[in-house]
């Protein structure tokens, strides 16, 4: 019987009696949560300067303003390693909508798989306002 000390986090060491770990397969997967892709998403969103949390609707009035400090509605479904992604945001005017909608659309798979691991193979972005507030700008005395 060997005995094997591995390295551990912050310097702590574990003891691993025996042969060698099983296989790769044999020892399971790791699923990540439609949830975590949709978090993940929405943060993304936050990155982009000129996008912003769609306002919420009930009954399709407008309830609120849009919020560049809050995610964005997201809605995604995990299959394997590889997710799909449903975005609503605004986008400031009179920032050019194709462009804000493709740097979401590259934050979004860029930060999804960097922090997931997960693929994003297709994006759908709504946008469905453009009515983003200013931040007001500090008086000074």
């Amino acid at each position: 019987m060997t005995t094997d000390t591995l390295p551990g986090p912050a310097g702590a060491t574990a003891q691993r009696t025996g042969g060698s770990l099983p296989d790769p397969a044999d020892r399971g997967e790791l699923r990540v949560a439609d949830r975590v892709v949709e978090r993940v998403a929405g943060y993304a969103v936050t990155l982009v300067p000129d996008a912003a949390a769609a306002p919420r609707r009930v009954l399709g009035v407008k309830v609120g303003d849009a919020d560049t400090e809050e995610a964005a509605n997201v809605t995604a479904h995990v299959y394997g390693t590889t997710a799909s992604i449903e975005v609503i945001i605004a986008v400031r005017w009179p920032a050019p909508v194709p462009t804000v909608v493709g740097e979401v659309r590259r934050r979004i798979r860029e930060e999804v798989t960097g922090i997931t691991g997960v693929r994003v193979d297709h994006i759908d972005i709504d946008v469905a306002g453009t009515d983003i507030p200013t931040a007001a700008r500090p008086r000074v005395r």
